[in-house]
């Protein structure tokens, strides 16, 4: 999982969107309530120009953490969703 984890963070800091996207779709699967995932995911995805399923993704991980564990996402998981927000 972390190796998954590191080569998301390095396509993403490439500008690797598209690689970026797809290496965290495959954390969050296999580790849904891991948020760091989902923030890479929502980076890479916003990064690729994508921000309508950028803020999907928040809106997915958002609802699971409510339902499944009853939280809220982490203050982290919430500034990037608030600047989607503010992009759009």
């Amino acid at each position: 999982m972390r190796a998954l984890e590191c080569l998301a963070a390095v396509a993403l800091a490439n500008g690797e969107h598209p690689l970026a996207a797809q290496l965290a779709r495959e954390v969050v699967d296999l580790e849904p309530f891991r948020e760091t995932g989902w923030q890479r995911l929502m980076r890479a995805l916003a990064g690729g120009g994508n921000r309508a399923e950028a803020v999907r993704a928040y809106t997915q991980c958002k609802k699971l953490l409510a339902d499944e564990l009853g939280v809220a996402p982490s203050p982290e998981t919430e500034a990037i969703a608030r600047g989607l927000r503010r992009r759009g």
